[in-house]
């Protein structure tokens, strides 16, 4: 009976399943006649409720059908009266509202100016019959025609809201305005609370109203100000437009704004991409651990002396970095002196194995440095430095270059290790 209830109606008042079936079925029985069996007559009920073969073989129902079709149609069973409630019908439901977002239906809801003059005269004729009014629209009509603009859009989009604060409540944690502490002002309006409310700031810049995600009316507001700031960037423009508004998602809609402008996107300025040199050989050939390092110095560091009154000492680290394999070695130094470099130099070499090449900052590369590394720069710069490192590896058989003078990048090696 269920299923000729369903077969009797139109596919498209019943949910998915069902009128996706329906619709198979009617499409092929465009010649068929259906017509309701009495389960009692029904052989096909037999097998569906289940039966042994000996109960097959002496039911007359099941060997020979039903007595009815050996008479005419006439006296066959007469059909039913047929379901109405069926619970696979689609349910329609209708919303209603007491409120209306007449912004939406406005054709200028994309130009804030427009809207703002579009209900600063529907303002004038709510309010005509309350005060006198002229002709020509006031900054008190434009100011109250705003109010009423943005009033109209927070009623239909934070109703929830909107009668909670009237209520004095507190707002629920689920929705999006609880974490701005909103209030609802003199005018109506909901605005950020915040905890501005000793500051010089003016009434408007303390508590922004608040606007909501992904309407017309905001989406307008915030083009108003970036035409009004000469196509300013995602900040300045954000921060203008917070010292009276508070869009909700503000940010990805700013920057959404900002990259659909046709005159910022012909305007933005496109960066020269500077061709890489090539890498130096020693980079790019395979070599053993520290065949070509390079050496720099990062610190000052300080540590505690043994002695509990004495005060902190400094100390160094010498970074010894691999061209190949960037392997980084550490050694640290009491001070930037000669034969402290050197001490560290031998360690290094008794540990990785004697270098071919050490590369190291040219002196030139400090000047101008922080005071910190003064010590480091007077040190490179000394001659008597320079002779000693020098004569330390001609006897090691090591061969020490140095950068070009104010090149800190060809030292990179050295410097993203620090």
């Amino acid at each position: 009976m269920v299923v000729l209830s369903w077969l009797r109606e139109l596919p498209s008042n019943f949910n998915i399943f069902v009128s996706n079936r329906v619709s198979r079925i009617q499409s092929l029985e465009t010649t068929m006649s259906w017509r309701y069996v009495p389960t009692k007559l029904n052989p096909a009920d037999i097998l569906s409720r289940g039966a042994t073969p000996e109960e097959l073989l002496k039911s007359p129902l099941w060997n020979s059908g039903p007595d009815f079709l050996l008479s005419e149609s006439a006296a066959w069973p007469g059909s039913t009266e047929y379901l109405k409630d069926l619970p696979e019908r689609r349910r329609n439901e209708l919303l209603t509202t007491t409120l209306t977002d007449l912004s939406i239906q406005c054709k200028y809801h994309n130009s804030f100016p427009k809207m703002q003059r579009i209900f600063a005269y529907i303002a004038k004729f709510l309010f005509f019959k309350l005060r006198g009014s002229s002709e020509a629209l006031t900054p008190d009509d434009i100011k109250t025609g705003t109010t009423l603009l943005i009033k109209n859009t927070q009623q239909v989009f934070f109703s929830e809201e909107y009668r909670t604060l009237k209520a004095n409540k507190a707002i629920p944690s689920y929705s999006k305005l609880s974490s701005l502490m909103p209030m609802v002002d003199d005018n109506g309006l909901i605005r950020v609370g915040g905890r501005l409310q000793n500051s010089n700031l003016e009434f408007h810049a303390r508590h922004p109203i608040i606007l909501p995600k992904n309407h017309p009316i905001t989406t307008s507001i915030v083009m108003h100000f970036h035409f009004k700031l000469l196509h300013a960037g995602a900040q300045c423009l954000l921060a203008a437009i917070r010292q009276q508004f508070w869009p909700i998602g503000g940010r990805k809609l700013v920057s959404s704004i900002i990259s659909k402008c046709v005159r910022c996107f012909r305007m933005r300025p496109k960066l020269m991409q500077h061709v890489m040199g090539n890498l130096p050989s020693d980079r790019v050939r395979p070599n053993r651990v520290f065949h070509t390092a390079g050496v720099d110095f990062c610190g000052p560091f300080y540590y505690k002396s043994e002695v509990k009154s004495r005060p902190p000492v400094k100390c160094y680290v010498c970074i010894f970095t691999c061209f190949s394999t960037k392997a980084t070695h550490l050694e640290v130094t009491q001070d930037l002196s000669t034969p402290s470099f050197l001490c560290a130099l031998r360690r290094f070499v008794s540990i990785r194995g004697k270098p071919r090449t050490i590369w190291s900052d040219n002196a030139t590369n400090f000047v101008g440095a922080k005071n910190e590394l003064n010590e480091l720069k007077e040190m490179f710069l000394r001659q008597s430095h320079l002779n000693a490192v020098h004569e330390q590896c001609l006897d090691d058989g090591i061969e020490w270059k140095f950068i070009l003078p104010r090149s800190p990048h060809f030292g990179g090696t050295q410097h993203i290790n620090m």
